[in-house]
């Protein structure tokens, strides 16, 4: 097992690069690896301290360093690791964020996922640092907006650890075989630091090749520390490239959740979001409300957290207990998993309740952003629905919908 890690790297050198490395070197036989660091001219410790400090931790029979003269970007520093660990001989290439920690055994199951030649490439499951997932799968819209499926659920969440394919997993963890990798054409360095990883996967599914997520490898994601890299104007720029070069990627959201039991939805404004069924729903409402305290709601948002409603029972009665600022922030989660004008506007009731001007005008601001994004965004988001939807099965069920963007849910 022959794998060629390649880190590229910028700056972070204490906070994310060292730590990573550390863990590497904790949690993997270092017998089957080889570490290329591409440095991208870090300013920082990374220039002077990266390479004694890898040979020190690896040895220099399995670490490389590399450096360019100037920032290259993310998809070149891959490339350039990529075709020196080819030049060593690594059966597998697999490239990891400097802004990542692994954990025991988190290396071998996805070897052991490329034994099947059907899979193109495998992941971790990623979880945030307070142990949430961030990332255990990458899914399309019917809008063809692009998003993580089940962020923030609890990892032993049964639809987490379901064993599946995805036509998109995150570049932050990524295992490829070799070969294939350059056969596909590498990553297209023509983005600048982001939708990479989106572009290659696609190339992979193109060919009748499907990515996993491998839930018993778990790898630690800080994510997106590099600077300038969610820049509105730079992922605007990313999108249009990545629909230019894939015409044909295929909404899919809408399935998976389906396929999980929840019901996918459309608010007024044309926002994908997935929910409760009905059944389910009800179950919890009555449980819950009958032997009602805040911490029952939170056992079962954590449980299920599309229960929407559930959100708003706990916010209500955080606002009659005076815990304003716990209640914004349980409606931000609630804004995170369903965007609506309904639950942008509550952040303005909520605010109220703070007595605090400096603070209601700071959220009167962002809401009124908010709202006015979904104004701009309404009709081309219906247009995009049409055109992508458009004589599929799916088109009137999803419509139908949006009679269920109503601000109490039945409460």
């Amino acid at each position: 097992m022959a794998v060629g890690i390649i880190i590229p790297v910028w700056n972070l050198w204490e906070n994310m690069t060292l730590p990573c490395l550390k863990s590497l070197v904790r949690h993997t036989a270092l017998s089957d690896i080889h570490v290329y660091l591409v440095d991208n001219a870090s300013t920082d410790k990374t220039a002077s301290h990266a390479e004694q400090m890898g040979t020190a931790l690896f040895g220099s029979g399995h670490f490389t360093y590399i450096r360019n003269s100037e920032n290259m970007g993310f998809a070149v520093a891959c490339n350039q690791g990529a075709e020196q660990a080819r030049k060593d001989g690594s059966e597998y290439l697999l490239f990891l964020n400097n802004d990542t920690v692994v954990t025991q055994n988190w290396l071998p199951p996805l070897v052991r996922t490329l034994e099947n030649p059907r899979v193109g490439m495998a992941g971790p499951l990623l979880l945030y640092p307070d142990k949430t997932v961030q990332h255990c799968g990458v899914v399309f819209t019917p809008m063809n907006s692009v998003g993580h499926i089940y962020t923030y659920f609890p990892p032993s969440h049964y639809n987490v650890l379901k064993k599946r394919k995805f036509r998109v997993i995150t570049g932050a963890v990524l295992l490829c075989r070799t070969e294939q990798f350059f056969a596909l054409g590498c990553f297209y360095e023509g983005y600048k630091n982001g939708m990479e990883d989106i572009d290659l996967c696609y190339s992979y599914a193109e060919q009748g090749l499907m990515q996993q997520v491998v839930p018993e490898s778990i790898v630690y994601h800080y994510t997106s520390q590099t600077p300038g890299r969610l820049d509105d104007d730079t992922g605007l720029s990313n999108g249009r490239l990545l629909f230019s070069r894939k015409p044909h990627i295929v909404p899919d959201a809408h399935l998976y959740y389906h396929q999980d039991g929840y019901v996918p939805a459309l608010t007024k404004d044309f926002v994908f979001y997935p929910r409760l069924s009905e059944e389910k729903n009800k179950e919890f409402n009555t449980v819950v409300r009958a032997d009602y305290s805040d911490d029952l709601c939170r056992e079962y948002l954590a449980k299920e957290p599309f229960w929407y409603d559930g959100y708003r029972l706990l916010i209500s009665s955080l606002l009659k207990q005076g815990k304003a600022m716990e209640a914004i922030s349980w409606n931000h989660r609630l804004l995170f998993y369903c965007f609506s004008r309904q639950n942008i506007n509550r952040f303005i009731e909520l605010a109220k309740a703070l007595n605090d001007e400096k603070i209601y005008r700071d959220i009167e601001r962002i809401t009124g952003e908010q709202l006015a994004q979904l104004d701009a965004r309404r009709q081309e988001n219906s247009k995009k629905f049409a055109e992508n939807m458009h004589g599929d099965s799916w088109y009137d069920r999803l419509l139908a919908t949006q009679e269920l963007d109503i601000d109490d849910c039945g409460l």
